[in-house]
């Protein structure tokens, strides 16, 4: 029997989280698979896995919390415009300052021709700073 095997740790950890209440276990796993479940599903949905607050803003490539431009605090008359050091809300819409060529890529691209020599180890590169002096 292999399942009994699998199921020892679980059910160690459980054991290890009895306190005064027989109900604290049942109920902290039982709110644990809502948590998930509801987590899955706002993430499936393409929201985040938590709820954003205090001026973060859900990326919804990642499913993760970032922070919002300029906190959060702009007005929707204004947008934020950030620098290295500081951001600031500033009247107006923000404008793209400018704009792709479209031209072709500059890098000219060839395909591979033949497969590479299973005889021959790969190239190893070495760092600057790990090469020995000359």
């Amino acid at each position: 029997m292999r399942c009994p095997w699998k199921i020892l740790p679980l059910t160690l950890l459980l054991s290890a989280c009895k306190t005064g209440s027989p109900d604290t276990a049942i109920g902290a796993a039982t709110m644990t698979a809502a948590a998930i479940g509801a987590s899955a599903a706002s993430r499936a949905a393409g929201g985040c896995i938590a709820m954003c607050t205090g001026g973060t803003v859900c990326n919804p490539r990642t499913g993760l919390c970032d922070p919002a431009p300029c906190g959060g605090r702009c007005d929707p008359s204004e947008h934020c415009e950030a620098t290295f050091s500081s951001s600031r809300c500033v009247p107006g819409v923000a404008a793209i300052a400018t704009q792709a060529d479209g031209g072709s890529p500059v890098t000219p691209l060839a395909p591979v021709m033949q497969a590479p020599d299973p005889n021959r180890a790969s190239p190893t590169i070495v760092p600057t700073a790990e090469q020995p002096h000359r």
